[in-house]
């Protein structure tokens, strides 16, 4: 009876999971929030939208929940949800961001579940605003704040600054990174998301945690903080 109990109610979490999925992407991949009305205009350096509350967090919490279950017990159960969840969030990145989402998806089977749930933990602050010199889970992060705190949750303690943590972490190439892996230029630091040129990051004031693609001629460096 527990055994099917549990199976029963990891059933209804991946179908929870998957509706606030479909409710957040409804409207042809883009997330849309009101914001109160005595908030004022954020006024931000690029003609990218700003998307606080990102309906995709709450989404990224349960597949996190379920992978550190998976992890912590070997509960097959909890790697089978959270593996649909993982490709779901997948695809509505990959859509965000105008790549190929089977390739998304394999980037991330791919990797290690550190890698997993450093990632997975970075989505659960879609929409957070950036707020310097700050890792605080809901309230703000600058970008080296959010990689501290991805990859503390996955168990991995990094340094607070940027340079820091590149140079701390074992070089890797466009070829070789996988998807979790740090990605640095001077004076930023995000997470890789696998495919291409995107990322996971802080970017500066004004805007929030967000995907994106790294844009112009950068050449980033990239880093696997656990060798």
């Amino acid at each position: 009876m527990g055994q099917q109990a549990d199976q029963n109610n990891f059933g209804v979490r991946r179908k929870l999971g998957l509706l606030a999925l479909a409710a957040a992407t409804c409207l042809g991949g883009t997330v849309f929030t009101v914001a109160p009305a005595s908030a004022a205009p954020v006024v931000a350096k690029s003609n990218k939208a700003v998307v606080r509350n990102d309906g995709l967090a709450p989404v990224a919490v349960t597949a996190l929940t379920d992978l550190q279950t998976y992890m912590r017990s070997g509960d097959q159960s909890a790697l089978q949800v959270y593996t649909a969840t993982r490709d779901a969030i997948a695809t509505e990145i990959a859509s965000r961001l105008a790549v190929d989402p089977a390739r998304m998806i394999a980037a991330w089977q791919n990797a290690d579940f550190p890698h997993q749930a450093a990632l997975m933990a970075a989505f659960t602050q879609l929409g957070v605003p950036y707020r310097r010199n700050t890792s605080k889970e809901g309230t703000g992060f600058d970008c080296s704040g959010l990689t501290t705190y991805a990859w503390g949750v996955a168990g991995v303690t990094l340094t607070r600054q940027s340079g820091a943590q590149i140079r701390a972490a074992s070089s890797r190439t466009a070829e070789t990174a996988m998807a979790g892996d740090l990605m640095y230029y001077p004076g930023h630091i995000m997470l890789y998301l696998g495919v291409d040129r995107t990322m996971v990051h802080s970017p500066y004031s004004g805007r929030t945690v967000e995907v994106d693609n790294l844009p112009g001629r950068r050449i980033p460096r990239f880093g696997n903080p656990i060798g």
